[in-house]
């Protein structure tokens, strides 16, 4: 069974750069791929509709173009078992669950994530190891140590508990969803700010994070971003998606055929049609 590059990477405290994938276009996803530019590439089953085919096919892609060097994750509705088990039984080499406001809720993602006697995923169909190319006894043996488990924080109650959260053995990493977590402290929802109950919030979860151990990330909507999270200890860092990658292609063509300056925020959300 193939070794998971991400892991490698963060629990030697190495940065491990990726993006989000909401297009979920079998073109888009190989080309963005075969660029090498990231180590993991996410594919979003939470929010954007995706169908299980879908991610066994995206899964194969990146790691078949890569020749292995991009992690296949999926980001997964927290609290299910079936999610979960599908993704992971898709050919994903990890899984992060978001929306994790109690201990229980984190126990449960890495229980329903990893084989006895870690956890309850349970063996399954034949697609899992023969995905991997390996026998079904290998596969099992190594199965639970490749397997990326994060969590999302994202939400006051989550902060609140977070102590109690990482006390949960099996954790690999712990992501900060910068837009929820604004809005559940009562901010305006953005990527990244200096606001006081937001900073107070992300050095809580840090500081739990560091006493055991535990790598931390999240996702940024560029480069500057991206730099400056790395220089505060995070090292697993998303910059930015397909989707915000093709809208700030087009937003900047727009924008420079119209000579609109740039906008200070990225061109996803701005770029608008008049008529």
């Amino acid at each position: 069974m193939r070794s998971n590059k991400t892991l490698e990477l963060i629990r030697s405290g190495q940065l491990a750069l990726g993006t989000w994938i909401e297009l979920h276009d079998i073109y888009a996803t190989r080309v963005l791929a075969a660029q090498g530019c990231f180590q993991w590439m996410l594919i979003d089953a939470e929010h954007s509709p995706v169908d299980g085919r879908t991610v066994a096919i995206l899964c194969a892609m990146m790691v078949d173009i890569s020749q292995g060097k991009i992690t296949p994750l999926v980001r997964v509705t927290a609290g299910t078992i079936d999610k979960i088990k599908q993704a992971l039984d898709s050919g994903a080499q990890g899984i992060i669950a978001p929306m994790i406001n109690t201990a229980t809720e984190a126990a449960d993602v890495v229980k329903f994530s990893k084989f006895p006697p870690e956890g309850q995923r349970g063996i399954g169909g034949l697609f899992p190891h023969l995905s991997y190319g390996v026998k079904r006894p290998d596969y099992m043996i190594s199965a639970n140590r490749e397997t990326f488990v994060g969590i999302q924080i994202e939400t006051k109650e989550g902060v609140d508990n977070i102590e109690e959260i990482l006390d949960v053995k099996g954790i690999d990493l712990v992501f900060i969803g910068p837009n929820d977590l604004h809005q559940s402290l009562g901010l305006k929802a953005q990527f990244w700010s200096d606001e006081p109950l937001f900073q107070e919030s992300v050095k809580k979860i840090i500081k739990a994070c560091k006493a055991r151990g535990i790598p931390y990330g999240t996702l940024c909507p560029d480069a500057a971003q991206a730099k400056s999270r790395q220089s505060e200890g995070f090292t697993f860092i998303g910059l930015g998606s397909d989707t915000s990658f093709l809208l700030s292609g087009a937003g900047k063509q727009y924008g420079d055929f119209y000579n609109i300056p740039e906008p200070t925020e990225t061109w996803k959300g701005v770029v608008k049609l008049e008529g």
